[in-house]
């Protein structure tokens, strides 16, 4: 993959199979003038974190190829001993007792449900940017 450079260490991150969920995202971090990259499966999704070093994934749960809490493990097992933790937030439809925690416990930071609520998940974002005191993207909704 040959991401614009620009975008390592600056982007967001998400990984959404689901064409309606693309197009949501897209015009909620678009909106708002954040950088982001889509990719479409968790394979992709590693592989793109590996290149793009991302501010926070926003992982679907659910997708082709390798799913999102699998790619959410590779992720931590990769950062072990690195220092880096890069915050994810799972997304899925799954909204059933246990679902929150098996997120978790693979290694999501938050945890969101669907159908994406655009203000919800720019308060998300906002947050974990403050958390992480990124000078890139200081200003959002």
């Amino acid at each position: 993959m040959n991401y614009d450079p620009e975008l390592v260490g600056r982007c967001i991150l998400s990984a959404e199979d689901n064409e309606v969920n693309q197009i949501v995202l897209e015009h909620t971090l678009g909106e708002q003038d954040l950088p982001f990259v889509i990719v479409s499966d968790g394979a992709a999704a590693v592989a793109a974190w590996r290149e793009l070093k991302p501010l926070m994934i926003l992982m679907d749960i659910s997708m082709p190829v390798q799913n999102g809490l699998d790619a959410t493990r590779e992720i931590r097992a990769e950062e072990l001993g690195t220092g880096r933790h890069v915050p994810i937030v799972a997304l899925t439809a799954h909204a059933l007792k246990g679902d929150e925690e098996k997120c978790m416990q693979a290694g999501a930071d938050y945890y969101l449900t669907k159908p994406i609520n655009p203000d919800v998940l720019l308060s998300k974002v906002s947050e974990i940017i403050e958390q992480t005191n990124s000078p890139r993207i200081a200003a959002i909704v």
